[in-house]
């Protein structure tokens, strides 16, 4: 029955775009060839085992630059029907892409919401776009950005994961002259959540990719490189300021960039985080408002953007605890 379904589905829009009457459409359904049924067969499964989305808790890896890079699903039974959605959090730098489980209420609170987790393992990464030369040789070892996207996000949009389209498949004509189409994929919501670096890796993504996020949430981020000069770990990463400022001031620097966010944005930092200065964020806060600002007067205008500092909050857990369960608040609102 599932594939005289198939047939059906694929056969029955043909024939209404052909002006097909309904004798002819009957003609049609009753002459199915076992030609068909070999089709049909083979493009379910084809639909079953390229393009579900992922039912049950999964952990496979991505090979990185020699290593195999642990990419993890934890699923929801809380989804309901096609409501499913799914949320990729981003560890901050070496810290465990899980510690978001065991240190705060968000997975939990998540799962119970209806949302899917992912998690990929990013150890030392500062979510730089590439390898520089200059970068230290340790720092090499881990995953950037642009793979990230391009070896474990992308290739999920063959799920619905990670863009905001449906996947229409091409037409199979069978020898005996009907067409056939495999079930058009649904895109699957899709936020993401970032912790310190993890933050800026989360705005970097939604700027670069915005067709794949519904919203995105930074907490402690830094976004301009170019306030912190001597800050090593961008140093390590980038080389001096002095010699290389035009990586500094370009692709890596979310700040000077707000004019391109397309995605509804939660930015969070605690006012006493010793670690990236609440100054990054009050920055960023102020160029999205100088942006917008300019932008409204010439009749456009930027998503969303939810701004929190946090007074006597620092960099750890118990302050990524409390405002990512504001994030997860700030996701449902868009979801209604």
């Amino acid at each position: 029955m599932r594939i005289l379904g198939l047939l059906l589905v694929g056969i029955l829009p043909w024939m209404a775009c052909q002006g097909v009457g309904a004798n002819k459409e009957r003609f049609l359904q009753d002459s199915i060839t076992e030609e068909d049924i070999a089709v049909a067969k083979e493009l379910h499964q084809q639909y079953l085992g390229q393009t579900q989305p992922i039912y049950n808790d999964t952990v496979y890896r991505v090979n990185c630059m020699g290593k195999r890079v642990e990419v993890r699903f934890i699923v929801s039974k809380n989804t309901l029907g096609s409501g499913r959605k799914l949320l990729l959090l981003l560890p901050g730098w070496n810290y465990s892409d899980t510690q978001w489980c065991t240190r705060t209420k968000v997975c939990e609170t998540a799962l119970r919401r209806g949302y899917d987790l992912m998690f990929v393992e990013m150890g030392k990464s500062v979510y730089m776009d590439s390898l520089y030369p200059e970068m230290r040789k340790d720092y090499r070892l881990h995953p950037t950005r642009t793979w990230l996207w391009d070896s474990v996000l992308q290739p999920l949009q063959a799920r619905g994961y990670f863009t905001n389209k449906g996947i229409p498949e091409s037409p199979v004509k069978t020898g005996s002259g009907k067409v056939l189409y495999r079930d058009l994929r649904l895109p699957i919501p899709t936020f993401v959540m970032g912790l310190s670096t993890g933050g800026r890796g989360s705005m970097l993504l939604g700027l670069e990719h915005p067709e794949a996020f519904s919203g995105l949430a930074s907490l402690s981020g830094d976004y301009d490189p170019t306030l912190t000069p001597n800050d090593n770990l961008m140093i390590n990463c980038m080389g001096s300021f002095s010699s290389f400022s035009y990586r500094w001031q370009g692709s890596n620097n979310i700040l000077r960039r707000i004019s391109e966010l397309q995605v509804p944005c939660f930015v969070a930092h605690g006012k006493a985080d010793a670690v990236v200065s609440v100054n990054q964020a009050i920055q960023m806060a102020a160029a999205y408002e100088s942006v917008e600002a300019n932008m409204v007067l010439n009749d456009h205008s930027l998503p969303k953007f939810i701004f929190r500092i946090v007074e006597n909050a620092g960099h750890d857990y118990r302050f990524w605890n409390q405002t990512g369960l504001e994030a997860l608040d700030f996701f449902d609102s868009l979801n209604k």
